[in-house]
């Protein structure tokens, strides 16, 4: 499998970008750059975040072997919801505990009405 370095450099260059113009996109510099494609470092928490989404693929298939290269933009269909999602993942820990149980609860509401067939 590649590694993060080599999917990110193949990912650049399928953009046909440049180190820099990529760095420039996602806020860095270009040595950067250089650095994560050799696997000498890789970016904090932030730029993986950035990187993803300028190459348009999830963190998991960034940093996992074997993952599909989709990202999560590609699988929510729905733009609205998909900026909201954004919204609550940079909220803390706790506030997304709870939007996430709200979720939870509804789905499985939905759930037990198809089954008892009211859905």
């Amino acid at each position: 499998m590649s590694s993060f370095g080599e999917k990110i450099k193949a990912l650049r260059k399928e953009k046909g970008w440049s180190q820099d113009e990529f760095a420039a996109k996602i806020g860095v510099h270009g040595r950067h750059i250089g650095k994560y494609e050799n696997g000498h470092t890789l970016p904090n928490s932030e730029s993986l975040l950035q990187i993803a989404k300028a190459l348009d693929v999830s963190i998991d298939y960034l940093l996992l072997n074997g993952q599909e290269r989709e990202s999560a933009s590609s699988k929510i269909r729905d733009k609205i919801l998909l900026q909201e999602f954004e919204v609550v993942d940079q909220m803390e820990e706790k506030d997304r505990e709870v939007i996430k149980s709200l979720i939870d609860a509804f789905i499985k509401k939905k759930q037990m009405e198809t089954i008892l067939g009211k859905g």
